[in-house]
């Protein structure tokens, strides 16, 4: 059992022998304790500290106290109470006084944000932007100053004691083991939730002194075609100064994307041959039967002062378009207004282990549920072309692809011969495919030497390996970087560069 002690604004601690403990740790930086405990005779003394703005000391942290409310019960009377890690409570009370403007480095404004507060940081600078413009920052608290810096930055945080850390993710990439469907996860079942779903966003960036934009943009959803449009809240951020970055941010705010989440305890994934699972680590989740094959990340672990209470891990990822879903299932493709519950939220997946928590009936009551589902006659009519033109067009825009030239580096041309040209391009249908295509000749293999690169809007979020053609009887293998480099790797071919055929698709 771990131990709980409380501590008064004079320093004066008590032990809290009796009390339970649970802590919650978010990838969001939140991390709180919920306490309950009954007053006895050995908890006596602590138990009368067990006060709003008093100090919780569990595992070499403190916590402040931030709910209290007491209650009778058959064996005398009890506490409950919630309690917030003091990095949130100092900061918030700590002001700064001033602002500055201009391009400014994160180590400046960590430095102008925590500058007296008691706390230090570190930077990890991996994919984080080098400096950012800013106005007017300060004159406000630090925890507020804080949160601007991260979302400034695209970063996350996390912190032991009074150090902080910071970096683009917390956490690490795991690729083995993995949960997978009818191996270490049994019974999944669909959810979809449409309570913040919208089909249209507009994104404005930096803005100039005369009040226009330097660059503005608007993204309609496929699904327009089928709900009409639903705004979301516009994107406003001075960060962006190109269109493709700005659309890539509004893409992955507008709500029409699906949500899953898993919920293991710690043992669950011992047995599945999971060891030291972290806040923040992705783990590879497959599930067949619904397409699913993504990384899922640990969004929060919640322990226990009880030893004999496995902690419990939930994970959670957006993975893909709703398009992608309806794309996916025959007998919703033509009525995705037939499947979704208006009543219902977010596409999400929960799953359980072999132990068997989830029942199968109920996944099967929803499949065989004819008010849901497309009929017969329903399908019929929806293919006939009289009365499928909408959606004949909406799935028409879901496979189109707007080809765009690629501008070739490191020496490598265009090839051709007798048989023609097969011009080097890129592109990327609605629903997040990109397709490469051409053949080139003549460059410099390697991964430093890339045959071209794609914009941002069009790169992996993990590097892709891929094979193909090096001229007859050859092979090579490549490889599309995370920042859009594409490159050859290798190349059989004793000529390695007299021919390179770049045929390839992923998603994004």
């Amino acid at each position: 059992m771990a131990i709980l002690a409380v501590k008064d604004i004079s320093g004066i601690a008590e032990p809290l022998p009796g009390f339970y403990v649970t802590r919650s740790n978010g990838v969001e930086g939140e991390k709180t304790l919920n306490v309950t405990g009954y007053k006895t005779e050995i908890n006596q003394h602590g138990y009368k500290l067990v006060k709003n703005e008093n100090i919780l000391i569990y595992k070499d942290e403190e916590y402040v106290i931030k709910t209290h409310k007491e209650k009778t019960f058959k064996n005398g009377v009890g506490v409950e109470v919630t309690a917030l890690h003091r990095i949130f409570d100092d900061l918030i009370n700590y002001r700064v006084y001033e602002e500055k403007s201009g391009t400014l480095r994160i180590n400046a404004m960590l430095d102008f944000a925590l500058k007296g507060t008691g706390y230090t940081y570190e930077v990890d600078n991996t994919d984080l932007p080098t400096s950012v413009e800013v106005q007017n920052f300060g004159w406000d608290n630090s925890l507020a100053l804080l949160r601007s810096i991260l979302e400034k930055f695209g970063a996350e945080f996390d912190y032991v004691g009074k150090h902080i850390y910071i970096a683009k993710k917390i956490g690490s990439k795991k690729d083995e083991p993995f949960l997978r469907y009818k191996y270490n996860v049994s019974e999944p079942e669909k959810e979809i939730d449409t309570s913040s779903f919208a089909t249209y966003i507009r994104g404005y960036g930096k803005q100039n002194e005369d009040g226009t934009y330097v660059v503005q943009a608007e993204y309609t959803s496929p699904l327009a075609a089928i709900y009409g449009i639903k705004h979301a809240e516009p994107v406003k951020d001075e960060r962006f100064t190109d269109k493709a970055s700005l659309l890539t941010e509004m893409k992955s705010r507008l709500g029409d994307s699906l949500d899953i989440s898993l919920t293991f305890t710690a043992v669950e994934l011992a047995s599945m041959g999971f060891t030291d699972v972290r806040k923040g680590d992705y783990l590879w989740c497959i599930i067949e039967p619904f397409d699913i094959n993504v990384q899922l990340r640990v969004l929060t672990i919640e322990d226990y002062s009880n030893d004999k209470k496995p902690p419990v891990f939930t994970f959670g990822a957006v993975t893909k378009k709703a398009s992608d879903l309806i794309a996916d299932f025959d007998t919703t493709k033509k009525t995705v207004d037939k499947v979704i519950d208006p009543s219902t939220g977010t596409i999400k997946t929960s799953a359980i282990n072999t132990s068997g928590l989830a029942l199968k009936s109920d996944l099967d009551a929803h499949v065989k549920n004819t008010d849901i589902h497309v009929t017969l006659a329903q399908k019929l009519t929806w293919d006939s072309k009289e009365d499928g033109g909408a959606v004949a067009e909406l799935e028409k825009r879901l496979t189109h692809i707007t080809w765009e030239a690629a501008a070739l580096n490191n020496s490598w041309t265009q090839y051709s011969d007798a048989r023609g040209t097969s011009v080097v391009q890129f592109g990327k249908d609605m629903v997040g495919t990109v397709v490469l295509r051409g053949v080139v000749a003549n460059g410099t293999i390697g991964t430093s030497t890339p045959i071209y690169t794609l914009p941002i809007e069009y790169r992996p979020t993990y590097p892709y390996y891929f094979c193909g053609s090096a001229g007859p009887g050859y092979i090579f293998t490549g490889v599309v970087k995370t920042n859009g480099d594409v490159c050859v790797e290798s190349s059989t071919n004793p000529t390695p560069n007299a021919f390179i055929a770049i045929n390839t698709q992923f998603k994004i």
